[in-house]
């Protein structure tokens, strides 16, 4: 059974991992044609609604499709159940934003958010539509097709938003790009799969299923609400452009978020879902899923770090400049959100549904400690605050999730060291690197990545560790498909 599930493991990491990278690079792409085409100001009007966008997001979704993906028999009349609920709900949270637009306009006192929350707000409609299909392919770990969809849409969103920034559409080039993106990657869903809605809406898989969704539901508006806040308190407090800076910033760190984060989330959950029926087993791959999430993460959090500003000029120009410091911050708060998506897989798969809601919603509440540094002590002091804070939460993790699989805080606080010292020099000898008198930014960048890749390795051989001969297993068993490629890497 290990090695099947390490398979699948690897499968689906492969696919998952290729879907993740592909689609934030596809977006980085458009973000850098965006960015140099766009000002700050106009990104920052798109964050001013996305408090709202986040939390009707959670509620049409309600939590209802992990619980379809979470139950072991699933029945057609629960996924056609499922299928309609979120038809309801998507319409009536369009609605609602449509007649409520010029309110959203008034505090922010911005009259174009009118026209851009009614059509914003269209992506609810039209993601409600697939949600079922979605939760098919990850429930059987089709990541491959999953690829395709997200792919396709993504590619078609990205020529119409370049060809409306280039002729002076100004911000409705992202609000067309977010439209065209769920439109085309929802035709996609219902082009590559079987399934069509064949039962009507079923009051007792509603209540079976909204018995697990209920707490997902509760926690998810928490702390989506707290996520946005940040962007609320900026837009209010300070202004459109320096929330455009916020927002750059934010985005800059998505790489780690999207190609890492989300990747182990959905490849440890169908992981351990698999390997829930024995404890021994299912406490080996959640330990096995930290340590080598932690090998591999924390040198791209404190690398990027270290890169931030020649990266931010290469890829933004220079009016982005404002936004470097806001980067650096906000990459370390990247770490306690990594393994805290890791945990809350775990707490999920153990059906600990009230556990996950009180933890993950006490968490993000203790965020709104942050508000007061922002509104007495500026937009820096606000940013540290949630990083602080975010670290605080994370040994509320390693306390709870420990006590489910038998470990204690100070196991995970060990297993975090040798990584964190070396991921954390590596950065540092690639940030003395800004000081060298190199003006052409773009060799800079070149050298400040390979320099950190190589001493990276090097520093995992001199001091053994385990997890980069894991690692490097797994890249050769997939290199050895490619021989070409093989015989480069084989040696390392």
């Amino acid at each position: 059974m290990a090695e099947s599930l390490k398979q699948k493991a690897i499968s689906g990491t492969k696919w998952k991992t290729s879907l993740n990278a592909g689609r934030y690079f596809i977006s980085f792409f458009l973000s850098i044609i965006l960015a140099r085409l766009l000002e700050p100001r106009e990104f920052g009007l798109i964050g001013m609604i996305s408090i709202l966008m986040a939390v009707a997001q959670i509620f049409i979704d309600s939590g209802l499709s992990q619980a379809v993906i979470r139950q072991k028999n699933v029945t057609e009349d629960d996924y056609s159940t499922v299928f309609y609920f979120n038809i309801f709900i998507s319409s009536c949270f369009y609605l609602l934003f449509f007649f409520t637009a010029p309110l959203v306009a008034d505090f922010f006192n911005e009259p174009i958010l009118i026209p851009i929350t009614r059509l914003v707000t269209l992506v609810f409609l039209i993601n409600s539509s697939g949600i079922i299909q979605n939760s098919i392919l990850v429930r059987e770990v089709k990541f491959k097709i999953q690829a395709i969809c997200n792919y396709t849409g993504l590619i078609v969103s990205v020529v119409i938003a370049s060809i409306m920034a280039f002729n002076g559409y100004g911000v409705y080039s992202i609000v067309a790009q977010a439209i065209s993106q769920a439109l085309v990657t929802n035709i996609m869903f219902w082009i590559t799969s079987d399934w069509r809605p064949k039962g009507g809406f079923s009051k007792d898989s509603f209540k079976r299923l909204w018995a697990f969704a209920s707490n997902i539901l509760a926690t998810n508006i928490i702390v989506r609400i707290v996520q946005n806040i940040d962007n609320v308190l900026i837009a209010k407090v300070f202004s459109a452009q320096q929330l455009g800076f916020y927002i750059k910033a934010k985005s800059s760190n998505e790489a780690s978020q999207t190609v890492f984060t989300d990747t182990f989330s959905a490849i440890s959950f169908a992981i351990l879902v698999k390997g829930n029926q024995n404890e021994s087993e299912f406490k080996r791959f959640h330990m096995l899923f930290f340590n080598v999430g932690a090998y591999v993460y924390l040198p791209v959090v404190f690398g990027f770090i270290a890169i931030a500003k020649a990266f931010t000029i290469v890829l933004f120009t220079n009016k982005w400049l404002p936004s470097v410091q806001l980067t650096q911050i906000i990459a370390f708060s990247s770490i306690a959100y990594f393994f805290a998506a890791l945990f809350s897989q775990t707490m999920l798969v153990k059906g600990e549904g009230k556990l996950y809601f009180r933890l993950s919603s006490g968490k993000k509440l203790l965020t709104l400690l942050a508000i007061p540094f922002g509104v007495f002590w500026g937009l820096y002091p606000f940013v540290w605050s949630f990083v602080a804070i975010g670290f605080f939460g994370l040994l509320m993790d390693f306390y709870f999730v420990g006590k489910l699989v038998e470990n204690n805080v100070f196991i995970y606080l060990k297993l975090l060291i040798k990584p964190l010292l070396i991921a954390s020099f590596m950065g540092f000898l690639v940030f003395l690197l800004t000081f060298l008198p190199i003006n052409n930014y773009y060799i800079l960048l070149f050298f400040q990545l390979t320099t950190g890749f190589v001493i990276y390795i090097l520093l995992s051989i001199i001091f053994k560790i385990k997890e980069y001969y894991y690692v490097k297993e797994i890249f050769k068993e997939q290199m050895i498909k490619y021989p070409k490629i093989y015989n480069v890497f084989k040696n390392i």
